[in-house]
């Protein structure tokens, strides 16, 4: 009904007969309401690994979701570290730098949401690599072995009958 509060589900009017704003902007203003009620977005895996440049980078630690783009200059260890760890759960590379108390506080403005843990792929499983067959003379290995530690003595031996030998004449 026209000029009421009401809209109806095809998006027809809305409030005292206007319009419903679209799509796009119902979910950005929910958001934004959301935001201020003090609730955090959350975001899947794939969403958060697109955004992995310098100009637009999300990081993943501790399941929260963190913009760090405003902080990629002023980063100590560069913009290459937060890139480095786009794509996956930095939480292991965080905690591993030692981070001040100063630099954890400093996390809270840069936080924009939660990760969906559902859509963070599984760990693939750590495969050991097949071993390459190598040499397998082990022979040949022994005699060069034998021959760098025989091959000095006799030189040595060899020096040593020499001298004596024209020591005497």
């Amino acid at each position: 009904m026209v000029g009421t509060a009401e809209r109806t589900a095809s998006g027809g009017s809305y409030n005292c007969g206007l319009p419903a704003p679209p799509i796009s902007e119902r979910v950005q203003i929910a958001a934004l309401a959301s935001d201020m009620a003090g609730e955090k977005k959350v975001f899947g895996f794939e969403e958060v690994a697109s955004h992995n440049v310098t100009k637009d980078c999300w990081i993943i630690i501790a399941g929260k979701v963190y913009d760090v783009t405003p902080f990629m200059d002023e980063h100590p260890g560069g913009d290459e570290v937060l890139l480095a760890v786009t794509g996956k759960d930095a939480t292991n590379d965080f905690e591993d730098i030692g981070h001040s108390e100063s630099a954890r506080e400093m996390m809270d403005k840069y936080h924009i949401g939660e990760i969906d843990a559902s859509t963070i792929p599984v760990k693939r499983t750590h495969v050991t690599p097949q071993q390459v067959p190598g040499n397998q003379d082990k022979g040949a290995d022994a005699l060069i072995k034998i021959l760098q530690f025989l091959v000095p003595i006799l030189i040595l031996g060899l020096a040593f009958a020499i001298r004596q030998y024209t020591k005497s004449e």
